[in-house]
């Protein structure tokens, strides 16, 4: 009786587990973007890709394109706008 309960904890955590890998990269990819927008201002947006920034940018500019910025040194934020460190 032990064995069955032990198995039955070990296929329910491994279930458990599997469905945590499914739901975590929707969770997990988020990055922040920087963009140029209509009045060359650069601004940023929070997505889970380069073509969901682009599509969700708010008024971006037409030519402009998306740069992901991967941590805390490459960037920084003064009055709410971007300001690029070296």
């Amino acid at each position: 009786m032990t064995k069955l309960i032990s198995t039955v904890g070990t296929g329910a955590l491994l279930l458990l587990m599997a469905a945590a890998m499914l739901v975590t990269p929707a969770f997990a990819s988020a990055a922040t973007y920087a963009y140029v927008d209509a009045t060359g201002d650069v601004k940023t947006v929070i997505a889970n890709d380069w073509m969901t920034a682009i599509a969700i940018a708010p008024n971006i500019h037409i030519h402009s394109g998306v740069m992901i910025l991967n941590t805390a040194l490459n960037f920084t934020f003064v009055n709410g706008e971007v300001v690029f460190t070296k």
